[in-house]
Order: C-alpha cells, then sequence, then structure tokens
C-alpha cells in the first residue's frame, strides 16, 4: 500500500493496491511520471513496532525506480514487510487508517470483476483444486482456510475500500480516460509511459472457467458484485 510522493510539487496520494488489479503496472508508471514511493512503514507513521531492521530511520524515505542493488533491496523490504500479520504492500481496512501518514491525502484504487480476478490470481494456488473449488462447500472451507494468510489475494475487494477512496474499475482501461481520472484528483499531467512491469511465476492461470466455479466465485464473492456493479 504505498504512498506515491511527486518529486517535483510534493503532492501525494495513497494507492490501495488490491491485488491482481494492475497494481505493478500502475505503480510503475506511477514511477515514470515522477513519483518516488513513501517507504512509511516506521514506528513513528504506524505505532507498530515491526520494523527495527530500519534503524535510525526517522520518517518517509523515498522509493525511486530502483536502478541499484540497494534500491531493490529497500523495495523487496516495503513489499514484504508484515504490519498486524498482514502483507504490508497488501493491507486492507480498517488497518491501514491507523497510518499516520495517510492522514488527510486522497486514495485510490482499482476495483475488477471478482471471477476474472480469482482467475488472475489462481497461479499462487495448490494444483488439483479444480475438482474441489466446483464444490461449494469445498469451495467454501477452501477459501475461508487461505484468505486470512498474509498476502490478503483471496480477500474480497470491498474490504480493501474506505469510505473516501476514488474508485476506478480495470474493465475501463488505462487509457485517456483513466489518466484525466488520475489528473482531475491530482492536478498534475498523467500519462502511461510504459506497459512493462516485473513478471511472476503467480501470473500462470491453473484453473479452468467452468460453470460450476464461476458460479461458487458469484456467491462467495456477491458483496464485489453488488458494491462494484458487476452484476
Amino acid at each position: 500500500m504505498p504512498v506515491f510522493h511527486h518529486t517535483k510539487t510534493h503532492r501525494r496520494f495513497f494507492f490501495i493496491h488490491i491485488p491482481r488489479n494492475a497494481g505493478r503496472f500502475l505503480t510503475q508508471n506511477f514511477l515514470e511520471n515522477g513519483y518516488g514511493i513513501e517507504h512509511h512503514s516506521t514506528r513513528d507513521c504506524t505505532g507498530e513496532d515491526v520494523v527495527a531492521q530500519y534503524g535510525s530511520l526517522n520518517g518517509p524515505q523515498l522509493l525511486h525506480p530502483p536502478t541499484k542493488h540497494a534500491d531493490k533491496e529497500r523495495v523487496e523490504d516495503y513489499l514484504w514487510t508484515l504490519i498486524e500479520g498482514v502483507q504490508f504492500s497488501h493491507t486492507h481496512y480498517p488497518l491501514y487508517s491507523k497510518w499516520k501518514s495517510i492522514k488527510d491525502i486522497p486514495s485510490i484504487t482499482v476495483v475488477r470483476n471478482p471471477v476474472d480476478r480469482f482467475f488472475s490470481a489462481s497461479g499462487v494456488m495448490e494444483e488439483g483444486l479444480q475438482s474441489s473449488l466446483e464444490n461449494w462447500t469445498e469451495f467454501n472451507n477452501i477459501l475461508q482456510k487461505i484468505m486470512p494468510k498474509k498476502f490478503n489475494w483471496w480477500r474480497p475487494q470491498y474490504e480493501f475500500i474506505s469510505p473516501h477512496t476514488k474508485i476506478w474499475k480495470y474493465e475501463n482501461g488505462f487509457g485517456k480516460d483513466f489518466c484525466k481520472w488520475i489528473k482531475d484528483i491530482f492536478p498534475i499531467e498523467f500519462s502511461i509511459r510504459t506497459q512493462g512491469y516485473e513478471k511472476s511465476t503467480s501470473d500462470a492461470l491453473k484453473l479452468i472457467k467452468t460453470e460450476p466455479l464461476v458460479n461458487n466465485l458469484k456467491k462467495f464473492y456477491h458483496q464485489d458484485f453488488k458494491d462494484f456493479d458487476y452484476e
């Protein structure tokens, strides 16, 4: 969950990174548009004594595009730090509402059709779950078991979002309309400057989109379908 800080204007915003919703792609483009990432996981900002490895770090640091080995290590620290048992980069609401560093700044996020999001995330699942996930009882047991895990990949999207968050739909794309939406929130120029971002092995799909599985997803993520008008 990065706070982005524009290095020239010093404007700041909070990006609620819901897993599998173009977060890596957008992060790369924010960096390309002159933003740095504030590494704000310090005791002063969060009230949590969980980042002692940063030693005398006082206040936020900026993480610019990681061109040096040290920068890459700091980005990895940012990605894998745990706050209250949850991966810092994918923290849900209301955990992040405790952070001093996001007070009084705009927050944005991207939501996605829950079915597409689930299949996009299937790359991190164990092999051989297809038939089990097509049975509602087994599906529910599996999701309830893995959902509390620290990575937050299976958590319903509505649980990430605060009452003040501005929401963009993944299905609306990331073209001119998205850039205008960003500019309307933060009055600076923004454009999509790169289509590239670092891929991972978890991007590979492991499940087949069958009717029983889709029906289970609609039942499990019913609140997302309702709140974000995917019905």
